[in-house]
């Protein structure tokens, strides 16, 4: 039995490298979801995400919020035209593909900062 063991510890190994390097999925806001008044620089800040995770963001598509991805400048002037993505159906995901700051927007709910947040990947 003991001569054994050390034939499994490459596959151990193996297996937590795989584990750890897999990309995980986030609900932004968690039970919340995506809505004014939920404070998102702390749900960010209390997240380890990483290059490769999704992001998952639910919302009322009948209020008029949507998604964004946008640039830093038009994150500050909070215009979400030419995003690099936009949805506002109700349930939108983005991977975060390239390392990086990222910046979200709701297109018609950010100039009081209630529905926005950055992440560093």
């Amino acid at each position: 039995m003991a001569t054994s063991l050390p034939n499994f510890l490459p596959l151990f190994l193996i297996l937590c490298y795989v584990g750890s390097t897999m990309a995980a999925v986030h609900i932004v806001g968690d039970q919340l979801g995506w809505r004014p008044h939920v404070n998102y620089y702390s749900w960010v800040r209390s997240r380890s995400i990483k290059l490769g995770d999704t992001l998952v963001f639910n919302y009322d598509a009948t209020k008029d919020y949507s998604v964004a991805e946008v640039t830093q400048f038009k994150f500050i002037a909070c215009n979400a035209s030419n995003a690099k993505f936009f949805d506002n159906s109700g349930t939108s995901s983005v991977t975060l593909t390239e390392p990086g700051q990222h910046y979200f927007m709701a297109q018609k709910h950010c100039l009081d900062d209630q529905m926005v947040f950055s992440v560093l990947v």
